[in-house]
């Protein structure tokens, strides 16, 4: 059960988000006053799989080693200051938005990257979730530009991650699982930026922007992510980890 934890959380946290709303904008329509829209259905379920996902992984931190807390602590912190950094890359390619709408969302991956090295080194359940709430709580303390909205983004990115590791019982690593889980990051990501700034876009142009944050996720946070961690471990830095013994 400890393995599957999360992901049974996850499960069971969006099937019972999904039926009350079903039931509040379907059932009870006219009373609630409510109405039925898929998007909105879409968003409701990828917060709850990430909030459950976030919840079950919670017991799983006790058995960490304090070298491993360190670990990603470190790697939060290093990937947290270069979020800032890429924000600032993000914003020069503003003009590739009037080329095509969401093609700039193809650099948007590199912010799920801590969901991906971390738990792929350390490979625990609970990784993804912390390595990326931690980063995301670095850009905010280094003044990146969303503000506090930047550690929902980091709880749901790495939520979303964390249920793609759970699947497999925390066993499979390969370059296949690890860009999965940034595209499912990717995913998460939407939804948040959804809730607070993009509910006026276009259906068209959401859609365009998930494909671009798929892409870009298992680019940039998938493969890079396994690029950079096994650079570190060829380098000997990584010998007291999982990834040296598995």
């Amino acid at each position: 059960m400890k393995g599957s934890r999360p992901l049974v959380y996850a499960l069971g946290t969006a099937i019972f988000t999904l039926a009350v709303y079903y039931l509040a904008a379907v059932v009870r329509a006219k009373a609630e006053g409510i109405a039925w829209n898929p998007i909105h259905a879409a968003v409701l379920v990828v917060l709850a799989l990430a909030i459950g996902a976030a919840w079950g992984a919670r017991p799983s931190f006790e058995g960490w080693r304090t070298v491993e807390i360190i670990l990603v602590a470190n790697l939060a912190l290093v990937f947290g200051l270069l979020f800032v950094g890429w924000s600032m890359l993000w914003d020069a390619a503003k003009p590739l938005e009037a080329v095509f709408p969401g093609l700039r969302d193809l650099l948007y991956g590199f912010w799920f990257i801590a969901a991906v090295v971390a738990p792929y080194i350390i490979r625990k359940p609970g990784a993804a979730l912390a390595a990326e709430v931690l980063a995301a709580l670095a850009e905010f303390l280094a003044g990146g530009y969303w503000g506090l909205t930047l550690l929902i983004s980091g709880l749901v990115q790495g939520g979303m991650a964390e249920i793609v590791f759970a699947a497999t019982g925390y066993k499979k690593y390969n370059l296949g699982v690890l860009m999965a889980a940034g595209a499912a990051a990717g995913i998460g990501s939407l939804v948040v930026d959804y809730m607070f700034w993009y509910s006026q876009t276009k259906p068209a142009v959401l859609a365009a922007m998930l494909v671009a944050r798929l892409i870009s996720g298992a680019v940039l946070a998938g493969w890079l992510g396994k690029v950079i961690a096994d650079g570190l471990y060829r380098a000997g830095a990584l010998n007291s980890f999982a990834i040296a013994r598995e």
